[in-house]
């Protein structure tokens, strides 16, 4: 399996030589200097991957989903985990209203986060769906390095990266159809992108994180964008379950 590029590793590159032309205009010669903007370029990289996922759910103003006061949550993730086997992910929530929903993954392992609207308002059926796509999506090897694109932002040169895991909003289809193959029920992916749909997927946060969201962040569910698909689009996709 080919290695991803990283999406530090362009703008790294970039302030790495930078480094090496300040070192250069001091006096030291080619070979120093180059070995300075190694070691800047690396570390850099190394200390933007670590620190991804913190920032991302940092922007994303995310807390901790505590069990005492999100049982169901916590009910439906253990189960799924520990039905199929799967890594527990950290939980996290966002309080709003809409119904919406991410993944993201950083060297310590992954987390989801959800909107208490979702987790509020969703059956249990479509919850279990809901989390189902998101364990799909935890184990995907792109995750890392969209949660590292999307913590540097605006970033020159850090979407790069992304060009390997890239391919459109058909990536978020077939994840709903791995998520209806752990609940082995598709129609409860089809009511929870309804459901969500309904209650409105508008969440406030930076565009940078748009494909870590199940829906488009700023609420856009009947319009397909480079990324997600329509909500019409995935549930008939659904069907053919």
């Amino acid at each position: 399996m080919p290695r991803l590029p990283s999406p530090t590793l362009v703008p790294a590159t970039l302030v790495g030589l930078a480094v090496a032309v300040v070192v250069r205009l001091v006096g030291l010669g080619p070979v120093p200097a180059l070995v300075v903007a190694a070691v800047v370029a690396v570390g850099g990289g190394i200390v933007v991957g670590r620190r991804s996922a913190g920032a991302v759910r940092r922007s994303l103003s995310a807390r901790p989903a505590l069990v005492g006061e999100f049982p169901r949550l916590h009910n439906t993730v253990d189960g799924l985990c520990l039905t199929h086997g799967i890594e527990h992910p950290d939980l996290f929530v966002i309080d709003t209203p809409a119904g919406n929903a991410a993944a993201l993954a950083g060297p310590n392992g992954a987390s989801i986060v959800l909107t208490t609207g979702a987790v509020d308002r969703l059956g249990l059926v479509e919850l279990e769906a809901l989390v189902a796509h998101l364990l799909v999506r935890c184990a995907d090897r792109h995750l890392r390095i969209e949660t590292t694109a999307a913590a540097m932002g605006r970033i020159p040169g850090a979407s790069l990266g992304l060009a390997a895991g890239s391919d459109g909003p058909d990536r978020m289809v077939r994840t709903d159809l791995h998520g209806a193959d752990l609940t082995r029920f598709p129609p409860g992916m089809q009511s929870a992108l309804r459901a969500l749909a309904e209650l409105g997927a508008t969440v406030d946060v930076p565009s940078s994180t748009s494909r870590l969201w199940l829906l488009q962040p700023d609420g856009r569910t009947d319009i397909q964008t480079s990324i997600h698909p329509t909500v019409d689009l995935r549930v008939a996709a659904l069907e053919e379950c």
